[in-house]
């Protein structure tokens, strides 16, 4: 394929993308017609099913997006065993996603409700980080650097803090304290976290 063609073919894929998601976060997944998509993103209808088949396989690629399975996947071949760098590092990434993503973020929490197939979507990516997590915090248990406990739990646990932070600041602007930066936001929930997870 000639490179200037497939530059065009990404930056019409991002634009119908970009679209998508402003549309669903506006009207949700069933209000957001195909339609209306491409004519925000500048294409014909035509244009939008050759690139995704479906509007489920486009809310698929947008939930790609908010990095579960590649972000997942990525973070597991960083992790270098030393339990403080690599929360450290996990947790960075899993802010700076978040924060960077809300749109599709506020598109998946307000839609995972109204239909099951999206839903499955939406699962998928919080499930591929709990389970890198969790595989990740057994081998830190088996190590003894961690107490014993579930790993999934604590998984989860890890997780919802951030989680919990991004949803108060970008969705309902309760900005918890003004001024402090992602870092400092990081180091005191991984501070927290292996404080209350490390063998005694």
């Amino acid at each position: 394929m000639h490179p200037e063609k497939f530059h065009q073919h990404e930056t019409t894929r991002e634009r119908i993308m970009e679209a998508a998601t402003k549309l669903f976060s506006e009207k949700g997944y069933a209000g957001a017609t195909t339609r209306a998509i491409a004519e925000m993103a500048g294409v014909n209808e035509v244009t939008l099913f050759r690139h995704f088949g479906t509007k489920e396989n486009l809310a698929q690629e947008i939930m790609d997006q908010l990095g579960g399975p590649a972000i997942a996947t990525d973070l597991q071949h960083q992790f270098s065993g030393n339990y403080l760098q690599d929360l450290t590092f996990f947790g960075r990434a899993m802010l700076s996603v978040m924060s960077e993503r809300s749109n599709e973020m506020r598109m998946a929490i307000c839609e995972a409700g109204n239909f099951p197939e999206f839903r499955e979507i939406v699962a998928e990516n919080p499930r591929q980080l709990r389970k890198i997590l969790a595989g990740y915090f057994e081998r830190q248990m088996e190590a003894g650097i961690m107490r014993k406990g579930i790993p999934e739990l604590l998984a989860q646990a890890f997780l919802g803090m951030f989680f919990s932070y991004v949803v108060l600041e970008n969705f309902l602007l309760d900005s918890i304290q003004p001024g402090v930066s992602q870092e400092e936001i990081v180091d005191e929930f991984v501070t927290l976290f292996i404080q209350g997870t490390l063998a005694q």
